[in-house]
């Protein structure tokens, strides 16, 4: 497979803009999409289709419905990836799901001027917002940004030093090939780290946490609505997580697809899971 079109920092790329339309039709569109999608698990839903459709219509709003939804400790939990991800300076590192480069930005500053960082999503949309990023944040040339898709990552076996994910794991349509392919183009002994939502095993913290995410998280949903927000979001990601694994199940499949040193660190009282792991 070619390696997929890069983003320049002077113009290129050749990625289509997100879904033109008012937006009134973006919020009809989303709530028709997860309307229609409610009726099934989220494991029936094709997310090869539905996933990129949704990231691309809620790429402008992405940045800061994160922060809204958890109340900004999204970015304690990014100085959290930073300092525990074990990933060196000067490594060459993949963001799988790259979307708006929030840690794609985070990596380059980690791996410092003698790394390199390349971002590779599947939503047009998200990248025109990550493009943008980059530039503003005076690290092109540090960070490339491609299209592609995690089950089948355009890269040689052993092209990098370390790969990396946040948010990203729950919405892949095949996890253990999403696991293979990161195990594939890093090199024996590189580093990979994975942040994602879990489950947090003391009842005391899991009941008001599905408790926001089935009660809170529509209430949400209706003030994206009125605000002119993407609605779609609010009713994907509490079905994204009941399909999930628990975070034992997560480390147990990475171990399965070649990494070894498999190890996991919950956060917030275990809503949120960061998994490392080397590869064999």
């Amino acid at each position: 497979m070619p390696v997929p079109p890069a983003w320049s920092g002077n113009g290129g790329g050749g990625v289509a803009p997100p879904p033109a339309g008012t937006p009134e039709d973006a919020v009809r569109r989303e709530a028709s999409s997860v309307g229609a999608s409610t009726s099934g698990t989220a494991a029936g839903l094709d997310k090869a289709v539905f996933i990129p459709s949704l990231f691309d219509r809620i790429a402008r709003h992405y940045d800061l419905m994160n922060i809204v939804m958890t109340a900004g400790v999204w970015r304690l939990w990014q100085r959290a990836f930073r300092r525990l991800c074990g990933i060196p300076a000067g490594a060459r590192v993949l963001d799988v799901g790259c979307g708006t480069a929030e840690l794609s930005l985070l990596l380059a500053s980690h791996v410092g001027p003698a790394g390199h960082v390349v971002g590779v999503d599947f939503s047009p949309g998200m990248l025109v917002v990550a493009r943008r990023k980059l530039m503003a944040a005076g690290m092109v040339g540090r960070v490339d940004l491609m299209l592609g898709d995690a089950l089948d990552l355009g890269f040689p076996d052993d092209s990098f030093d370390a790969a990396a994910s946040a948010w990203v794991m729950r919405n892949v349509a095949d996890l253990d090939r999403a696991f293979t392919e990161m195990v594939r183009v890093v090199r024996p002994g590189g580093r990979i780290a994975i942040m994602e939502l879990s489950h947090p095993p003391a009842s005391l913290i899991r009941g008001p946490f599905l408790f926001y995410f089935r009660t809170i998280l529509p209430l949400l949903g209706r003030w994206a609505a009125r605000a002119r927000l993407p609605v779609a979001p609010y009713a994907w990601l509490p079905r994204s997580l009941e399909a999930f694994p628990e975070a034992e199940e997560v480390a147990r499949r990475m171990a399965a697809a070649g990494m070894t040193d498999v190890a996991f660190r919950r956060l917030s009282a275990g809503i949120v899971c960061l998994h490392t792991a080397r590869v064999r």
